[in-house]
């Protein structure tokens, strides 16, 4: 008996660890690649969706941007961009609930940054249906994406999907960058390579791609107060006579303000669409929501008196905004999230300075998101996640941008002058000076072979940010991978029954056994199903090229669902009935998906054998329990012996509540039953007082049918038989 030696005990492919995000798609298929520029293609959520933990079903607004059309068998990554709540008092406890000195948290409760690995399984306009590592193969965590439309709400909630290209080898042929973050989607590089990847000298570029810097705008003093950390945004009709107080916030990961800075333009993203102007009770003021730098604060009734913005927070807090002294008066720096997982969090954008006439002040973008997995990372680059810098004015600078995050798995090659910048952006030169960005976060697993990352405090960021990172790729077969479920196919709790696919509530089946043989039954890998019904096995390089019989042989009781043509089977896999499939091995493969839908026969509990008493009448009960949805037709037929005058009846009691309906033939007409749904028959018997002897011989027949069903499914009838003597 053959026993691979390349047997490995594999985490199960669609329940792995979300900390890890490790799901595989299909490891190399977009082959030996030479690249620049855009790579991913990003897609932003609908407006007011919502994915539910365990959901396999993923809306998308729109066909998005960038790089690559979607297919079968690609890898997303699903990431909630924006989300927290924060305290929004017009206090010094503004953002983060911490009054006075203490330590700012960022936000009161944090929904940004979680993230997980999906595979694409199929789309149909714009909905996507995919394969995740939460419960069913579904996501790990709930997502949300909603914009705030009362000024109390709390700010905007975004996630996106991005489509990950999946290399066997990449070697840069230029920069890799990203589409800047624009309130729905971008911001991201995302890059998978099974073998190696060789930067050659360029760089993954994400610096200044993340959250948005605040505008500075031309303002002539309204009612605010120097000690406002919140305050309402001016309206455009309010803003041209220059009616308005403070300068604006900038964006993070609790929310949008109204007044943006992009691409040398004053953006409004309200546009009075809602009463909200992106954060509660107002988007302006020297309060930090989050991660984003607070805007600068009126240092006089009419806004001549100027400060600058703050800065945006990375793994670091932003610095303040000043005054003409050089004192922290101004916007309040961003402050980092805590997280107890490794999260994909954007730098938080700087707020904007104040602005009695005149230009500049505006404050810049945070650094974006980079996550690289791959074989080995090789030669001389970069990968940029900086925060930008603001731009010098003469009166007053805006907040630079905090650094964003990188997620880097794989190990290292000669990189001798590999270059990781994770550093916050530096506040322009001014006579009022903003805040210097925070510097980013580095999530690397094991140590970091470079002498210089040109971040300040890495020590601490690598040892808060390390923990669940896996130290290189792992989604990389040698050979051939194997994985499916083996689930209960009987419609429970309005699934469709019988369709060979596997809804969240049809029962994975544990423990049962599976395995690859050769076509002479010699075994090659075994293994059982877990406690979800899912299996996984990897077959060493030596068989590819060989036929081989996947087996999960069916049990006593059971009965597999059968395909019509190819519904069950998934080439290079051709399933020969019984629950086995036949196929060639192949080398550095990856086949998921493979589905052995079940149904249990059902059970006709039978009352016991009895003997009754001449003169007596007696009901004997048969239980029929089926296991699936389906109807069913009961015969009866009863046999006399010695005893012609005993008279006998049979009854159909549908819900067995002793509600007995006689039946005048002796076959029921087709009735309906649920799965685990019990349905009695019953049995009268008379027997006359003056009878000496005799018995009666009793038979149950019944016959399933699950009428129309998506596949050809067949249950083989059931009966049960007793005698009834007369009492001696």
């Amino acid at each position: 008996m053959y026993r691979s030696a390349a047997l490995i005990a594999l985490t199960f492919i669609l329940s792995l660890s979300a900390q890890a995000a490790e799901l595989c798609g299909f490891p190399g298929r977009d082959g030996d690649r030479q690249l620049q520029g855009v790579i991913n293609r990003w897609l932003p959520a609908p407006d007011n969706s919502v994915l539910e933990a365990g959901t396999r079903q993923i809306p998308v607004a729109d066909s998005g941007r960038g790089r690559g059309s979607l297919q079968s068998g690609d890898l997303l990554l699903l990431v909630q961009m924006q989300g927290a709540t924060l305290n929004s008092d017009n206090s010094d406890a503004y953002g983060d609930g911490i009054s006075g000195d203490g330590e700012a948290q960022g936000a009161v409760a944090l929904q940004a940054g979680q993230f997980e690995f999906l595979r694409l399984e199929a789309m149909d306009n714009n909905s996507l249906t995919v394969r995740g590592a939460g419960t069913n193969g579904g996501l790990v965590h709930r997502y949300v994406s909603r914009a705030p439309r009362a000024a109390g709400d709390q700010g905007a909630l975004r996630w996106q999907l991005v489509r990950v290209p999946q290399f066997e080898n990449l070697t840069l042929s230029g920069n890799l960058h990203a589409e800047p973050w624009d309130g729905r989607s971008g911001g991201v590089v995302a890059v998978d390579v099974r073998r190696t990847l060789r930067l050659n000298g360029f760089v993954i570029d994400a610096r200044g791609k993340g959250f948005r810097g605040a505008a500075a705008l031309s303002l002539q003093g309204a009612l605010g107060d120097e000690r406002d950390y919140v305050y309402p945004a001016p309206a455009p009709d309010e803003l041209a006579v220059g009616y308005g107080q403070h300068a604006s916030k900038g964006e993070g990961l609790a929310g949008t303000p109204r007044w943006l800075h992009v691409a040398s333009e004053v953006i409004d993203t309200i546009a009075g669409k809602r009463a909200s102007d992106g954060y509660p009770d107002g988007s302006m003021a020297k309060g930090a929501p989050a991660n984003a730098g607070g805007g600068g604060v009126s240092l006089s009734a009419d806004n001549r008196v100027p400060s600058g913005g703050g800065g945006g927070a990375g793994g670091e807090p932003g610095q303040p905004g000043e005054d003409s002294n050089g004192q922290p008066r101004g916007g309040q720096g961003g402050a980092p999230v805590e997280v107890t997982l490794p999260a994909l969090i954007a730098g938080g954008g700087g707020g904007a300075a104040t602005r009695y006439r005149g230009e500049g002040g505006h404050g810049a973008a945070g650094g974006g998101i980079v996550l690289v997995r791959a074989g080995v990372l090789v030669g001389d680059g970069t990968v940029d996640v900086r925060g930008a810098d603001s731009a010098a004015t003469e009166a007053a600078s805006g907040g630079a941008g905090g650094g964003g995050t990188l997620w880097l798995q794989a190990p290292f090659g000669n990189t001798d002058n590999l270059k990781l910048l994770l550093a916050g952006g530096e506040a322009g030169q001014a006579a009022v000076r903003g805040g210097d960005g925070g510097a980013g976060r580095l999530l690397y697993s094991g140590e970091l072979p470079l002498p210089d990352t040109n971040t300040p405090h890495n020590d601490r960021l690598q040892a808060d940010s390390a923990a669940g990172v896996a130290p290189g790729y792992r989604c990389r077969p040698a050979g051939m991978m194997l994985g499916g479920t083996v689930f209960e196919d009987n419609g429970r709790a309005d699934a469709v029954a019988h369709d060979g696919r596997r809804q969240l509530s049809e029962q994975g089946l544990a423990g049962w056994p599976v395995a690859v043989r050769d076509l002479q039954g010699n075994e090659i890998v075994a293994t059982r199903t877990s406690a979800s019904g899912q299996f996984a096995l990897e077959l060493s390089e030596q068989w590819a090229g060989k036929p081989l019989r996947l087996e999960i042989p069916v049990k006593a009781g059971w009965h597999p669902v059968v395909a019509k043509s190819n519904d069950l089977p998934l080439a290079p896999f051709r399933y020969q009935g019984a629950g086995r499939w036949e196929f060639v091995a192949q080398k550095e493969y990856l086949q998921d998906g493979l589905v052995l839908g079940l149904v249990r026969e059902a059970e006709l509990q039978v009352p016991s054998q009895r003997s009754v008493r001449p003169g007596s009448t007696q009901f004997f009960l048969f239980r029929y329990v089926s296991h699936t949805d389906a109807r069913a037709r009961f015969r009866y037929r009863g046999e006399l012996s010695g005893a012609s005058d005993w008279r006998h009846a049979f009854f159909i009691d549908p819900d067995c509540d002793n509600a007995s309906e006689y039946v005048e033939k002796q076959v029921t007409s087709w009735l309906p039953v649920q799965a685990d749904e019990p349905v009695c028959v019953r049995v009268r018997v008379d027997v006359p007082a003056n009878v000496a002897s005799g018995a009666l011989d009793v038979r149950i027949d019944v016959e399933s049918d699950l009428g129309s069903t998506p596949l050809q499914t067949v249950l083989p009838p059931v009966n049960a038989r007793i005698r009834v003597t007369l009492e001696k």
